[in-house]
């Protein structure tokens, strides 16, 4: 199944490394292993097989596994290769886990390999080298290097989505997460929120919360005071056209809304950021 990428998917961005090594082999029998945070294996030499949860794939040189947390996955080879692996979660905005937003298949064959190689080098350096000046920020640029090429490799194939061998507890929420943000125009109720993931209202709040931090109807607000920010910034729409793509009754909901939740009215942010837009620096 191939479909197009999410857009709305957005910053801030994060990386949390947890690990990351060059390991070297001359067999491969891994079975039912698992970690609490996505496995990225690039194989640099050698050709493996892959599975989980009854579903196989080969990687050769050149491709990437990603493994999601929490599921038992295995790996053989019966001849000798080197993986360059790292266990890391990569956070985009609200915290959410980027590859359970964007379900990139299990393989992925990269384009530009040799890159890829010299990025992860200066990642191992920087990983082994505790006294290195701005040392997280410069494994968070590297770390994130390595996602966009992994993504542009997805991007290239078709966009590929994993079957639901590879779904984790994690994947319940990304897809509901995914089905607000791209029906933010509609009027979505709190139980229909909740028939997606086939809970009770009462149940989905409060492990949603749990993970989140907030309810889904809350982030459903947020997702939609975002998105008529962006509008305001971008476009020459008016409020009640902003309102209504965004999801709000009206231009004096929306209004309210963003008074509460920014300090200022639509029109005046409108106007503000215009300004500076136009603005001559040096002038």
């Amino acid at each position: 199944m191939s479909t197009k990428p999410p857009e709305w998917v957005e910053g801030p961005w994060s990386v949390q490394l947890h690990s990351v090594n060059r390991s070297p082999y001359v067999k491969l029998h891994m079975e039912n292993r698992s970690f609490p945070n996505w496995i990225i294996s690039y194989v640099k030499t050698g050709h493996v097989t892959t599975g989980t949860g009854g579903e196989t794939h080969t990687a050769k040189a050149g491709d990437v596994m990603l493994h999601p947390p929490g599921l038992p996955f295995s790996e053989h080879a019966d001849v000798g290769g080197v993986h360059l692996w790292m266990q890391v979660s990569i956070l985009c905005s609200h915290q959410f886990d980027l590859l359970m937003l964007y379900r990139v298949s299990p393989v992925i064959t990269l384009p530009e390999p040799a890159r890829y190689e010299a990025v992860f080098a200066k990642l191992l350096a920087e990983w082994g080298n505790r006294e290195l000046s701005f040392r997280d920020l410069k494994i968070t640029t590297s770390m994130l290097q390595l996602t966009e090429m992994i993504l542009t490799g997805w991007e290239k194939a078709g966009n590929p989505e994993r079957s639901s061998a590879y779904s984790s507890s994690g994947d319940r929420f990304a897809r509901l997460i995914g089905q607000m943000s791209m029906r933010l125009e509609e009027r979505l109720t709190r139980e229909e929120l909740a028939s997606l993931v086939c809970l009770s209202a009462n149940y989905m709040d409060r492990a949603f919360q749990q993970q989140f931090g907030l309810t889904p109807m809350q982030m459903l607000r947020d997702m939609r005071l975002k998105r008529a920010k962006q509008l305001l910034e971008m476009s020459e729409e008016t409020l009640e056209t902003i309102a209504a793509r965004c999801g709000f009754t009206d231009a004096s909901y929306l209004c309210k809304q963003f008074k509460k939740e920014y300090g200022v009215l639509p029109g005046e942010y409108r106007e503000s950021v215009r300004y500076k837009q136009t603005e001559n620096v040096y002038g």
